[in-house]
C-alpha cells in the first residue's frame, strides 16, 4: 500500500518521496513501512537505506534540498538528520542531537512526526508544517487524534529553533467531511503533506481532510514570526532528548482538558 506522496525539488531533480507498508523479507516483521524515492526526471525508484536498524515504522522522514543535496530528518526530536544520495538511496547519518545514540522512532512518545518537505525561508532557516499524533487513554477504547503544528529548524547549525501550538482550523470546516477511518480516530483533523513559500509572510499548504478530501490552505503572518525566531542566536540544542515532544503533548492536554494521553515523557508541563 502507497501513502503520503511529497515532492520536493533537489538540486536539478524532481523527488516523489513516499512510503509503503508491505511485507517485507528483510525484516522479521510480516508488515513494515519504508520510505522511498522516485526521481520524476530519471524515472528511477530507490528505497532510502540508512545505516542503521530500522524500526517497524519508519515513514515520517522529511525531505530538503540544502544547496542541491538530498537530506531527511529522520525525527524531530531527537533531531535526526541523513544526507541521502539520492542515485542509490544509501543514507548516513550527518547530525544527531546529544543524547539520541541508538534512538529509533517510539511510536508511544513520538508525537511529533513528520510533515511537509521543509521550504526554505533564508538560510539557514526552513520551515515544514508537522503532524503530532496522540492516543488518547480511554476505559472502553482508544483513540488517536492528529494535530499540526509549525516548525523551524535552522541547518548550519543543526537545530529545532521554533514549534508552534497546535494550529487552529475553522470547527465547521473540520467537520464537513466525515471522519473515514472512524474506528482509530476520534476527532475530525487537517493533515499536512504539501508546502508553496509565496514571500516573506505568506505560504500555501496542502493536505487532506479526515482522509476524506484534499485542500489548500493558506497562511499569512511569517514575517514577524519568522523575523523573530531569527533574531535570536541558536546552537545545536542541549535540552533532553524529547522535551518538545513533551511540550506537544502539553499543548493537546490544554486543548483538550480532562483527556489523558499516552506518551507523557517527564513531569510537569514544559514551555
Amino acid at each position: 500500500m502507497l501513502l503520503c506522496f511529497r515532492l520536493v525539488r533537489v538540486g536539478n531533480s524532481t523527488l516523489l518521496v513516499f512510503h509503503v507498508w508491505s511485507v517485507d523479507k528483510f525484516s522479521n516483521d510480516n508488515i513494515v513501512g519504508r520510505v522511498h524515492i522516485f526521481d520524476m526526471d530519471k524515472h528511477a525508484k530507490h528505497r532510502l537505506a540508512p545505516s542503521m536498524t530500522l524500526a517497524r515504522a519508519e515513514i515520517n522522514w522529511i525531505p530538503l534540498d540544502v544547496k542541491g543535496e538530498a537530506y531527511f530528518t529522520y525525527s524531530l526530536d531527537p533531531l535526526r538528520v541523513m544526507k541521502c544520495d539520492k542515485e542509490s538511496g544509501d543514507c548516513q547519518f550527518i547530525y544527531e542531537q546529544p543524547g539520541t545514540k541508538d534512538s529509533p522512532f517510539v511510536y508511544t512518545s513520538d508525537h511529533l512526526r513528520g510533515g511537509t518537505p521543509w521550504a526554505l525561508y533564508k538560510y539557514p532557516y526552513y520551515i515544514s508544517i508537522a503532524h503530532n499524533v496522540l492516543v488518547s487513554k480511554n476505559p472502553r477504547i482508544n483513540y488517536s487524534m492528529y494535530n499540526a503544528n509549525i516548525v523551524v529548524l535552522c541547518v548550519d547549525p543543526w537545530s529545532v529553533v521554533y514549534v508552534s501550538r497546535n494550529l487552529e482550523f475553522d470547527p465547521d470546516w473540520l467537520r464537513s467531511k466525515a471522519i473515514i477511518r472512524n474506528h482509530t480516530i476520534s476527532e475530525p483533523f487537517f493533515y499536512p503533506t504539501g508546502l508553496i513559500m509565496w514571500d516573506e509572510d505568506t505560504l500555501d499548504v496542502s493536505g487532506h481532510l479526515n482522509d476524506a478530501s484534499g485542500h489548500i490552505l493558506r497562511m499569512r503572518g511569517f514575517k514577524q514570526l519568522m523575523q523573530e525566531v531569527m533574531s535570536q542566536a541558536h546552537s545545536p540544542s542541549s535540552a533532553p532528548v524529547r522535551t518538545v515532544q513533551q511540550y506537544v503533548v502539553e499543548a493537546t492536554k490544554r486543548a483538550w482538558p480532562g483527556t489523558t494521553f499516552f506518551g507523557d515523557i517527564i513531569e510537569g508541563t514544559v514551555e
